[in-house]
């Protein structure tokens, strides 16, 4: 792929953020109360980034993240260069949004998730526990009824999450984050974003959310709950979104989540940008792996190419799908003989998420 990307793409962070639930699940049940975790999702103002849909909270990445000062508050807390070199495995091929300076994009873009997490819900998602102590699964809260200040304190100036951390004597507990996608924003889209998405766990859903001016809406449900929803019509996805709830919805019990994104979290995986076809029906927007997705991208063509086929006569027998279709009446991730690198295989599905 041709990574030539103009300054309108800017790199932000979503968290994925699952929480204990309903511990009662059966193997190879489809209800939608078969998932022993929650997710939380946030629903998006009429006049924000992808209005009122339901997203995961997050946002760009400010040059505070990056800030060298967090390298040295985090060796405070027994934290060394072995430690930051674990969130990269060396070998690995690098998913693009890391490839300068892996290692500093890993730190930066968690503190970012951390960081946009606070502002818009009002969880700080970080640690006062010396290394040796912290826990190896769980994520950790700072509860204070004096955070409200804070959190409108950081949102209008993001450095100051680092006062914050240095007030309460506590750091990002960016281990408890793991990589698990990268989403680019496609070239047709007025706002676009490279975006790496993370998944925490917290051991028990916290009391209260202090949602703030970016957020309408906030729920905890489990991603067979929210994709039931979205079939029905009741809330918006978008694809990304819709793409990793599904995946989710393939690991039900939060353990075998949890050991599983951090297993892989230090791998690279592809980058997942829609390339979009002008079907005679309708749009493709072709992912990574589908037989037709091209060879090589440059990401700075803003033009559709047209094909003289219908949607459903490019399904072509046997060859990899790996797209969203897109008509008048539907909008369906279609995934056939198509298994990704580093990650779930979700096998052959046909999942519908309207887009109204």
């Amino acid at each position: 792929m041709k990574r030539v990307i103009e300054k309108c793409w800017r790199d932000s962070a979503t968290l994925i953020l699952a929480t204990k639930g309903n511990q009662n699940i059966t193997p190879f049940n489809t209800d939608t109360d078969n998932c022993n975790y929650d997710i939380l999702l946030q629903t998006r103002p009429h006049n924000a980034s992808f209005p009122n849909s339901v997203v995961f909270p997050g946002g760009v990445c400010e040059a505070a993240d990056e800030d060298e000062r967090w390298l040295k508050l985090l060796s405070i807390f027994g934290f060394t260069q072995s430690d930051f070199e674990s969130l990269h495995h060396t070998g690995s091929p690098l998913t693009p949004l890391f490839q300068n300076n892996p290692i500093q994009r890993h730190v930066a873009l968690r503190i970012a998730a951390i960081r946009e997490t606070f502002e818009e819900l009002g969880l700080l998602i970080c640690s006062s526990e010396h290394k040796d102590k912290r826990s190896n699964v769980w994520a950790s809260l700072i509860s204070d009824p004096d955070l409200k200040y804070w959190q409108e304190r950081v949102a209008n100036n993001p450095a100051d999450l680092f006062v914050l951390c240095k007030e309460y004597n506590c750091y990002p507990d960016i281990w408890s984050l793991h990589y698990w996608s990268n989403w680019l924003t496609p070239t047709k889209q007025p706002k676009r974003f490279d975006t790496a998405f993370f998944l925490a766990g917290l051991e028990s859903k916290p009391l209260h959310v202090k949602s703030n001016v970016e957020v309408v809406n906030v729920k905890w449900l489990n991603p067979l709950q929210i994709l039931e929803k979205s079939n029905k019509a009741d809330v918006l996805l978008y694809p990304p979104q819709a793409y990793e709830l599904k995946r989710l919805s393939y690991l039900p019990d939060i353990n075998e989540l949890l050991t599983f994104a951090k297993k892989r979290s230090c791998q690279g995986n592809e980058l997942l940008y829609p390339v979009f076809i002008q079907a005679k029906d309708g749009m493709l927007q072709l992912l990574p792996g589908d037989y037709l997705y091209p060879s090589s991208v440059d990401l700075n063509i803003k033009t559709i190419p047209q094909i003289d086929k219908t949607i459903l006569e490019t399904r072509e027998y046997k060859q990899p799908l790996h797209r969203i279709e897109v008509t008048q009446s539907r909008r369906e991730l279609i995934i056939q003989n198509y298994k990704p690198k580093n990650h779930i295989n979700m096998n052959n599905i046909v999942m519908s998420f309207p887009n109204k």
